[in-house]
């Protein structure tokens, strides 16, 4: 039995977690992912898949790395009828923004929705005369996968924020994606990212919180993007 129970474990190797192979995932890292022989970031590249591609995922290996802020395991995946190891830290199953030579950072995540998801319901507008004599103009627009956006403009400031079924992490690599597709790149540089002790990330903000990522629970994230009618960017 104790021989057995050795085969077994080494039959297992380090594709210890068994995927559906029917997953596909969307690559996200916006110079594409390189696909490899072994889960190993030294090891043979068989070919690249690009931004935006999908690959099928046959199994998540019990082998990890972490490349900046990102911390994930390699899944061995097949495409274009090549099978190999990509690093799971870029790879989601919100499809990637479309690139775009310059946006406003304004736009940036109402363009995101109505270019990649499905409206689902009526919107919900409202509005709201606040203390200091401005309007409140309030928007909510369901999207299919579970995506809700709010928008709100009250005097020159406006909001736009993103409620997603993801966590930190995955939702910064779509920030991630969306920036660098969008011209707006520089801003990832003024990012500053929180851990919790076990060493996830629980949120990232810039020091002036015109972009923002916060956990709203533990299936819910928040990304929010605030600017002004003058058209300076979040940047600043």
């Amino acid at each position: 039995m104790k021989k057995l129970i050795v085969i077994l474990i080494a039959a297992i190797g380090f594709s210890a977690v068994a995927q559906d192979s029917s997953k596909n995932l969307n690559v996200l890292a916006f110079n594409g992912l390189n696909m490899r022989s072994q889960p190993d970031s030294k090891a043979r590249v068989v070919t690249k898949v690009a931004y935006g591609k999908q690959v099928e995922i046959i199994e998540k290996t019990d082998v990890n790395l972490q490349l900046g802020w990102i911390k994930d395991h390699w899944y061995k995946v097949r495409f274009r009828g090549r099978e190999g190891y990509v690093f799971g830290g870029y790879l989601g199953g919100m499809p990637a923004p479309i690139a775009a030579e310059k946006t406003l950072l304004e736009d940036l995540l109402p363009l995101y929705c109505s270019s990649n998801l499905k409206v689902e319901d009526q919107a919900i507008n409202a509005t709201e005369n606040t203390r200091n004599g401005d309007t409140l103009f309030y928007t909510l627009q369901a999207f299919s996968d579970g995506v809700e956006l709010e928008l709100e403009q009250q005097g020159n400031r406006k909001t736009s924020k993103l409620l997603l079924p993801l966590n930190v992490q995955q939702t910064y690599v779509l920030l991630e994606s969306m920036l660098k597709s969008s011209g707006n790149s520089s801003v990832i540089e003024q990012l500053r990212f929180v851990q919790s002790k076990d060493g996830r990330l629980t949120r990232i903000r810039t020091a002036s919180g015109a972009v923002s990522i916060k956990a709203m629970s533990e299936s819910q994230t928040a990304m929010k993007i605030s600017t002004f009618d003058d058209n300076q960017s979040a940047q600043r």
